[in-house]
């Protein structure tokens, strides 16, 4: 089955690179509009107007740590579009990696900890709690190939680093 995303507008975190700029091509590849939210710039929105045209990607500078930011992401993802009808949350980060070799839980600082759970699990409920919200003001779209009527999807994912070469605990 293919995938037809023409007429719908996702919202990518972490879309800059990585999974999120794999994800964020795909998505065009279907006919989204995407944007592409990040702290980094990136060439994914070069790419998708190459290939699909200006009007089919936009760059969102946007910390996920930061409510403000996240309302004015969503905000200008409606401007963009009219409406979100897909978020992906894929921003995150492990700062276990700034150690050489990885610690072991009781090795960590705090502040490490704090960090990536602020970015890793808070951007991600903050993004949903305000796309949420947007969701739920706009109109369900056309049944899709299941007939069903939806005002959006979310997709939340993560992605686990594993370094090989460090030695066992």
């Amino acid at each position: 089955m293919e995938l037809n995303l023409e007429n719908r507008v996702a919202i990518v975190t972490g879309g800059a690179s990585g999974i999120g700029e794999a994800t964020a091509l795909k998505l065009a590849d279907a006919g989204a509009r995407v944007v592409v939210a990040d702290i980094q710039e990136g060439v994914v929105v070069e790419q998708i107007a190459a290939s699909h045209g200006k009007d089919r990607a936009l760059l969102v500078h946007c910390d996920v740590t930061q409510e403000s930011q996240i309302q004015a992401l969503v905000q200008q993802a409606v401007k963009f579009g009219g409406r979100v009808d897909i978020l992906v949350n894929s921003a995150g980060s492990s700062f276990e990696a700034e150690y050489n070799p990885w610690p072991k839980a009781h090795e960590m600082k705090t502040v490490d900890f704090d960090r990536t759970w602020v970015l890793n699990a808070r951007g991600v409920w903050l993004c949903c709690k305000f796309v949420l919200q947007q969701m739920m003001e706009q109109e369900p779209v056309e049944p899709n190939v299941r007939g069903e009527r939806t005002r959006g999807w979310i997709v939340n994912m993560s992605s686990g680093a594993v370094n090989f070469n460090r030695s066992s605990p």
